[in-house]
């Protein structure tokens, strides 16, 4: 996720050691202390003495939101591409786009019912969630943008169906088939304001929108599970049900601040160990001829 907002400007070397780097300091901690049994925020196996018992079934604070904004963090640092907002940056192929987000969908199934570690009525909930929220979101996704822009695109559509199922992604095992509608709604209008208006507020090059999707969407969706998480669905929620929101809030705040820190302590130390960005002349060419030698289309 991370390397889709700094797409096509940056070393790959440098890419290879951020990746190791951020993993043994952002996401080992993360899932340790989100799904460990004696996770210091997980509320579904250590509800009584975790410190902050926060609810995230499948990875809205692990995987979404500490990859979001270290994504954001990353793309500021390293910089914005080669003549970015002077040059059109059409994305590459809608087709492979609309493949692609039908491949992911499916595989999510593995990230949210999969979670359930068993096929049971729990994995069938996460299942059913996932379907509707995702759904749901792609819908309004491309109305919106309909509204907003005067036609609904493939790329619309796409990124709400991706929009909903990192929304749902922490509430999939917790909540009602209605609730996922909900969720689905407020995944298709929060993230593509922030993917439209927020990125281009603040200026920043984020090349696949990978802040506006999933760090925003994660983070919506992990306030969501406090708001909508339900016992008779889930049993474990009524160890933490009391303020609950308040406890998500806290886990949110944790998450970002060990992101934000990690990514800029790793940024400063790739830079000074193998640098960030290539030449112009490198980024200009493609980093897949300068970087491996070869290229995606011959002769094109």
């Amino acid at each position: 996720l991370i390397v889709g907002a700094i797409a096509e400007r940056m070393k790959f070397s440098a890419v290879m050691l951020f990746v190791l780097l951020w993993m043994f300091a952002v996401y080992f901690p993360m899932a340790h202390m989100v799904w460990g049994a004696t996770g210091w925020m997980c509320g579904g196996l250590n509800a009584a003495n975790a410190g902050i018992p926060a609810l995230d079934f499948a990875g809205g604070t692990v995987v979404h939101m500490s990859s979001g904004f270290s994504a954001l963090v990353l793309c500021i640092m390293l910089g914005k591409r080669h003549n970015f907002g002077k040059e059109k940056m059409s994305p590459h192929s809608m087709v492979l786009c609309m493949v692609g987000t039908g491949m992911l969908w499916v595989g999510w199934y593995g990230f949210t019912a999969g979670s359930a570690l068993a096929a049971d009525g729990i994995a069938v909930t996460a299942f059913m969630t996932t379907t509707l929220a995702a759904g749901t979101a792609g819908f309004v996704w491309g109305m919106v943008e309909w509204l907003h822009r005067g036609k609904p695109s493939v790329l619309g559509f796409c990124s709400g169906i991706v929009a909903g199922l990192v929304v749902v992604t922490p509430a999939c095992g917790f909540i009602t088939f209605n609730s996922a509608m909900i969720i689905g709604l407020l995944a298709g209008i929060v993230p593509y304001f922030a993917v439209v208006f927020l990125k281009a507020k603040l200026g920043y090059d984020d090349a696949l929108d990978t802040f506006g999707v999933h760090g925003v969407g994660g983070t919506l969706g992990a306030i969501l599970t406090g708001v909508f998480a339900d016992e008779k669905v889930n049993g474990v929620v009524s160890a933490v049900k009391e303020g609950l929101l308040m406890t998500q809030l806290k886990a949110i705040g944790v998450t970002i601040a060990l992101s934000v820190v990690a990514t800029v302590v790793i940024t400063l130390i790739v830079k000074a160990v193998v640098g960030l960005r290539p030449t112009v002349e490198d980024e200009t060419i493609g980093l897949d001829l300068t970087d491996h030698g070869e290229e995606g289309y011959h002769g094109a």
